[in-house]
């Protein structure tokens, strides 16, 4: 006889509260870009999270928050070099009217970013749109500031450049009538507001930018940066590329709000003291490249890598050709990306020393999100007597922590090679493999073991 026992329906979505369903959708959402709606393109294939939101009201409602928190709007214009008032009208319409129609969803935006496309399928820069009329495009941005209401960021197209005497003012007027204290507006680059012959307008003058982001500051027009400092101007990011043919750290005077990171930086005659009070005011400074010429003795990352590679002596960086770069990790300043040359006299035979060296040099690199760039070589004759096998092992224990390593060997590594295809090689013998007889193999011995290999 079969007895019949009572069995619990499986568990559906609608038994799970509000919470659970909350982390799956966000799970589902694996497309962390901000989603693009294309005003003359075919319509995307619709994610598993858009699908979910139409079966009922409630998966609706605790699904919409997540597929418009970010969102991309792309204007397609036609012409390849310019931007035509008559498809920017076209374009902006368009938009208003999706905007208009779509007003009970615009309050779930968090991130909105505004993206041209010309008819090559490139971004128009700024110097590609200088005659055009920018009524409509400040329309629609100050239209975006008074319907998002919970918006947090707005990224611009960058030929709108901050400073710009026809757009700034109401832009910056919207911005600052958000109701949000989240809210930040983000241009890509800057002009200067004179450089036309221009005046400030005294209202300008007035007003908070510490709403205002820019991204990118490569130096130019100082005298109005410390103005609009002072109105709370945030920067991302400086360039000091520029800046090199003589180098100067006045710039380091002043506080940038937001400052994320700084590349090409190649001055650096300030005391250890200046530069540590420097990165104090800037905890948000994360990343630091630094050109060829750069002194490193009086700074907060020369003087912990000294500290961690003693009791052995470094000269760090290539003078020419390589760049160094630090970043911060749990507020101390390690070398990501480095060139060294070890200057110490190591005894013949001493491959336990020169462990010893690479380890301590591997114990003072960031495990950073980028690759890891090292470049190694040493001013005693090493390549006399150390084996390819013996390099290989040592790099190998004492970088593989590092993840994939991008690594760089100096001449010791050519002595080491050709002395041992020297050994193998019949005199006159011929090799296709490049500069170096045995570098390839050598290589790809590296590889296997993920450390990618060339030469300094």
């Amino acid at each position: 006889m079969t007895t019949i026992m009572d069995v619990e329906p499986p568990l559906s979505l609608e038994d799970l509260p509000d919470e659970l369903l909350h982390q799956i959708f966000e799970f589902l959402d694996r497309d962390k870009e901000l989603k693009a709606f294309r005003s003359r393109s075919p319509p995307p294939s619709y994610s598993t999270l858009y699908r979910m939101s139409l079966v009922n009201h409630r998966l609706r409602r605790l699904s919409l928050p997540i597929l418009f928190k970010n969102i991309c709007f792309e204007l397609q214009l036609d012409d390849a070099y310019v931007i035509c008032d008559t498809e920017l009208k076209r374009e902006v319409q368009r938009l208003m009217k999706a905007l208009k129609c779509n007003a009970h969803l615009t309050p779930l935006i968090r991130n909105l970013s505004i993206v041209y496309y010309n008819d090559i399928g490139k971004r128009p820069h700024p110097w590609d749109a200088d005659d055009y009329s920018k009524d409509l495009e400040t329309f629609l941005i100050v239209d975006f500031l008074s319907r998002c209401t919970n918006l947090e960021h707005l990224e611009l197209p960058r030929h709108i450049v901050f400073g710009d005497i026809d757009n700034s003012q109401p832009i910056i007027e919207a911005l600052n009538r958000h109701p949000s204290d989240k809210l930040r507006l983000k241009f890509q680059y800057m002009t200067d507001w004179s450089i036309s012959g221009h005046v400030h307008p005294p209202s300008l003058q007035s007003m908070s930018l510490s709403r205002v982001v820019c991204c990118y500051w490569a130096g130019q027009f100082p005298d109005e940066m410390k103005t609009w400092l002072a109105q709370g101007l945030n920067i991302e990011q400086i360039s000091r590329l520029e800046c090199n043919a003589q180098p100067d750290d006045s710039w380091m005077d002043y506080t940038y709000p937001g400052l994320t990171s700084i590349k090409s930086w190649k001055g650096n005659h300030r005391s250890l003291q200046f530069i540590v009070e420097f990165l104090q005011r800037h905890p948000l400074l994360k990343r630091i490249e630094l050109e060829p010429g750069h002194e490193h003795d009086n700074t907060p990352w020369g003087v912990a890598f000294a500290k961690r590679m003693h009791p052995y002596s470094c000269k760090i960086f290539h003078p020419d050709r390589f760049m160094a770069v630090v970043s911060k990790v749990a507020n101390e300043w390690l070398y990501e990306k480095i060139v060294v040359t070890f200057q110490d006299d190591i005894p013949h035979g001493g491959v336990g020393i020169i462990e010893t060296m690479i380890q301590k040099l591997g114990m003072t690199l960031s495990q950073s999100p980028y690759r890891v760039f090292i470049g190694i070589d040493f001013l005693s004759p090493v390549g006399e007597y150390m084996t390819s096998e013996d390099l290989i092992g040592i790099l190998t224990r004492n970088l593989s922590h590092l993840g994939v390593v991008n690594l760089r060997l100096g001449k010791f590594l050519r002595d080491i090679l050709t002395r041992e295809c020297a050994q193998i090689l019949e005199p006159g013998s011929a090799t296709n493999e490049g500069p170096i007889a045995g570098f390839i193999p050598f290589c790809e011995r590296l590889r296997s073991r993920g450390v990618l290999c060339g030469l300094l």
